[in-house]
């Protein structure tokens, strides 16, 4: 059902049960009316929003909202008829609550959507240990000099320049050896997945 078939349910419902409260009643009387509305009404209301939303716990909430919002309208001026008053801010009220629910579920499966391209399985966890334990031994095989500007180089980013200046050596040179640092984890981790496919 749509919004504007509800909203004449909503009306028809709400005119039914509209009995004595059909004029405007004195300030003074307003809370009485208000409890009166509530005795006639607060079953078949809780009852029309739980066919709506699917949920009794919020068609209640939404009950009780719309009694929030019918007494805080009226401090500030009269309502000729509270129960359709009543009915109309729940019909709204529920309006806005699938909305902001229908918003929350396309966030939510948005969310889900990407966290599982970006989280790695299981599989996916354990080769990437493998491989960084490859990278740790490749590593302390390399010799002194190769570590050094690989260090300098890759871990903490210097310009090959700097690696020089920092070795005592051209920076072509710092080039040659950081070359040859990456040649030999590359060769070490193509062997681990050669190694990997015959098994």
């Amino acid at each position: 059902m749509n919004a504007r078939s509800a909203e004449a349910s909503l009306d028809a419902v709400s005119e039914s049960n509209d009995g004595a409260d059909t004029g405007i009643a004195p300030v003074e009387d307003r809370s009485a009316a208000l409890a009166e509305v509530a005795r006639q009404h607060h079953a078949p209301l809780v009852r029309f929003l739980t066919q709506r939303t699917g949920s009794i716990e919020v068609a209640k909430e939404i009950a009780q909202d719309a009694y929030v919002k019918v007494l805080a309208v009226e401090r500030q001026g009269s309502i000729a008829s509270l129960a359709s008053y009543l009915w109309r801010c729940a019909l709204n009220l529920m309006t806005d609550h699938g909305r902001r629910r229908g918003v929350r579920e396309r966030f939510v499966q948005a969310v889900r959507a990407e966290a599982e391209q970006l989280a790695p399985s299981a599989e996916t966890v354990v080769d990437a240990r493998q491989r960084l334990d490859i990278i740790e031994q490749a590593l302390e095989q390399l010799p002194p000099r190769c570590l050094e500007a690989f260090i300098l180089r890759v871990v903490q980013g210097l310009p090959f320049d700097e690696v020089g200046q920092s070795m005592g050596i051209s920076g072509r040179m710092a080039k040659i050896y950081v070359a040859r640092a990456l040649a030999y984890l590359h060769e070490s981790l193509e062997d681990e997945d050669g190694g990997s496919a015959e098994r």
